[in-house]
């Protein structure tokens, strides 16, 4: 893996959508997209080129014992759906209390319900991304 890497916050409504920057000092939320919408591989190729990313991590929701369900499952589904259309490569982050995390810096920066609704995808997805990089300190020039 190389960086910029983009992260994914996989949801079975939305997919929340992150960066980081060429050194991989810091990471942003930056959109989420419908889920239900087919044409969401091809909305994520642009962001792709947009930040020039180099390889994705998407979160894989494990249960708090560590185990997959449905929801890992479902977010491997998407992966594979992706993987058609990209030949980026793709790893699984655990992402385990990244909505919870997230949760707790949007409200600490004072916004509102309705306001942390419409960020908490691609908060999660930037708090995915983060993990990710303090785990792999090697990808880091």
């Amino acid at each position: 893996m190389q960086l910029p890497l983009l992260a994914l916050d996989i949801g079975m409504k939305r997919i929340g959508v992150a960066v980081c920057d060429r050194l991989g000092i810091s990471c942003r939320g930056v959109t989420y997209l419908h889920r239900n919408d087919k044409g969401w591989p091809q909305q994520l190729l642009k962001l792709i080129r947009e930040y020039g990313s180099k390889g994705i991590v998407a979160g894989l929701p494990k249960n708090m014992d560590g185990t997959e369900g449905v929801q890992a499952r479902d977010a491997r589904a998407a992966v594979k759906q992706l993987q058609r259309t990209t030949a980026l490569p793709v790893v699984y982050q655990d992402e385990r209390l990244s909505t919870w995390t997230a949760k707790e810096r949007l409200y600490a920066q004072g916004l509102n319900e309705k306001k942390v609704k419409e960020k908490i995808d691609q908060t999660a997805a930037a708090v995915i991304l983060e993990d990710f990089l303090l785990a792999h300190p090697e990808l880091k020039p």
